[in-house]
Order: C-alpha cells, then sequence, then structure tokens
C-alpha cells in the first residue's frame, strides 16, 4: 500500500479519487484550509495548508509518496470580475508552489506528482485538439499555461510529472450535468445558445481513474481526459430527455447568456474538441465511451 497526497481532495474529482484509493486500502492524506482531524476511515488523513502563505502543517511529514494535484478555485462558481480571474490563476500556480516547497524542503519525498489542467487549454476550435498543440490568448487558455508552467518546475527537483487536461466533467454531484438537470426537474430544458458548441466530456468515474493510473504507474507527459465521442450540447439535452419527460425547450441566446454569465459565457458558448488517443495507447480503458450509456449509468445512481 502506499501514501498518497490529495491537494483538492475535497473537491468534485477528489472525492471520487478518494474512494477510489481508500477501497484498495491506500493512506490518503487530503490537504484543506479547514481545521478538521474528522475522518471516518483510518486510513484517511486531513492535514491544514494554505497555498496563499505557502503553508503547510508542518508537523506532517510524509516520505515515500504520491501527489494528485486538483488544486483551484472554481472557475464556473462566481462572475469572472478582475478579482476572482486573478484567483482563479493564483489559486492554482501557489498551491503548486507550495507542494514544490514542501519537496524541496523534504517535508514531503514525492514519488511522483499528476497535476489537473483542462482542455480550456486549446481555446475555441473544432480541428480535434492532441496535446503537442499550442494554446491561445484567451483569458482560460492563459491560466492552464500558467498552471502547466508551474508543475514543469518539479524536473529541476528530479520528480517526475504528468499534466491531466480535464474536459467536461459529467456526474450528478456537481458541474455542467447539474446544471443541466436542475430546470429538467420541472420539465424545462433550458439550452445554453444555439445548443451546437461541442463539448468533449468524460464521466467522473474515468477521469477519476485516469489521475490514479498516471500517478500509480509514474507516467510522465501531458494527456487529454475526454472521453473517445464528443458531443454538442444539443446531443447532451436529447439524451437526457430519455430520463426526463420535458414540456418546454427553451435556448438561451447567446446576448443573454453574457449578461447573466459576463465574460465566462465564452467558455459556456465555445467549442472545444479533444483526441484522447494518447492515454489510450500508454494502456489506460475507458469504462464509459458513449454519451447514452454514460448518462444511463450516472442518473440510474442519483
Amino acid at each position: 500500500m502506499a501514501n498518497y497526497i490529495i491537494a483538492g481532495g475535497s473537491g468534485f474529482i477528489g472525492k471520487h479519487i478518494q474512494s477510489m484509493l481508500l477501497a484498495v486500502g491506500h493512506d490518503v492524506y487530503v490537504l484543506t484550509r479547514k481545521k478538521t482531524n474528522e475522518s471516518v476511515n483510518k486510513n484517511l488523513t486531513y492535514v491544514q495548508w494554505n497555498p496563499a502563505e505557502s503553508y503547510i502543517d508542518s508537523n506532517f511529514q510524509c516520505k515515500d509518496a504520491f501527489i494528485i494535484n486538483l488544486a483551484g478555485a472554481g472557475v464556473a462558481e462566481k462572475r469572472w470580475s478582475q478579482a476572482r480571474k486573478k484567483l482563479i490563476l493564483e489559486s492554482r500556480t501557489q498551491s503548486l508552489e507550495t507542494l514544490w516547497n514542501a519537496c524541496a524542503s523534504k517535508q514531503i519525498h514525492c514519488l511522483h506528482i499528476t497535476s489537473a489542467s483542462a482542455i480550456g487549454f486549446y481555446g475555441n476550435g473544432l480541428q480535434h485538439f492532441k496535446e503537442d498543440d499550442k494554446g491561445d490568448q484567451s483569458y482560460l487558455s492563459q491560466t492552464c499555461q500558467a498552471w502547466e508552467r508551474a508543475i514543469e518546475k518539479f524536473a529541476e527537483l528530479n520528480i517526475t510529472f504528468a499534466i491531466v487536461r480535464v474536459g467536461i466533467v459529467l456526474g450528478t454531484e456537481a458541474g455542467a450535468l447539474k446544471e443541466f438537470i436542475k430546470p429538467m426537474k420541472w420539465r424545462i430544458a433550458g439550452i445554453p445558445g444555439s445548443g451546437k458548441q461541442i463539448y468533449s466530456w468524460i464521466h467522473i468515474q474515468d477521469v477519476a481513474r485516469i489521475f490514479v493510473y498516471l500517478t500509480e504507474n509514474k507516467i510522465q507527459g501531458i494527456y487529454n481526459a475526454a472521453a473517445d465521442k464528443p458531443c454538442s450540447i444539443k446531443e447532451i439535452f436529447n439524451t437526457l430527455k430519455k430520463h426526463y419527460p420535458i414540456l418546454i425547450e427553451a435556448h438561451a441566446p447567446d446576448w443573454i447568456l453574457k449578461i447573466i454569465l459576463g465574460e465566462m459565457a465564452i467558455e459556456v458558448l465555445k467549442s472545444t474538441s479533444v483526441d484522447n488517443s494518447k492515454i489510450k495507447q500508454i494502456g489506460f480503458t475507458f469504462l464509459h465511451t458513449n454519451l447514452e450509456t454514460c448518462l444511463n449509468d450516472l442518473l440510474k445512481k442519483s
């Protein structure tokens, strides 16, 4: 059994990774800003940290640890004011700087680190992006580029690292799917924009498995985390209709979304199609490659 440190381990993806690791008996240390020692599992420990102050509890020492980094302020939680955009960026780079300092000082002896990024790296486009494609000048792409530069610094410590560019994660606890379903329970389908935007999606179970797979095998490189076939938002809603009978279907025009969401509307309205062949070539097998079976699986559990 191994030691796993999860930064951002209390979030949507982090909780699924926790469950996977604990189920097979690994020791899991979750870095958290909250002061808590409460744990229902003897293999789960909460460790206080504050990346803005480059702080990790000095009483915490960990040898031979794998690190999974998911830390960062939520991109879709609030409108993108200048202060919010600054927080989104700095919460990501400061988290990695704090982990780097802990490794450099030998507080943590790290065997490998796998860090999140996002397919927002690629910007807007339908050309089926691969990992060696370049980012653009959009805010989210620039944020992802800075995020990835921060992880590359671990090479100075001879620590191997992997970067996961995460697609649109589908799960019922959080994220886009949860927001899509809310009005459908009232028999209303609220489709953002034209519905023709292409989303590169992934089942929450598969994205958690990708982080664990890359980490435990100490695999290096950058990998897209998305299912085989990107689809339009309209396709997602058409599939959801099989679970939620709809009386009203309404499209929210682009201009309304821009008023409501501000600059963040760009991310709702854009298309990003990514290729996942690279991670399959290193032996990872997706459990959920079809949108309909993915949603069937998620909604039967909700």
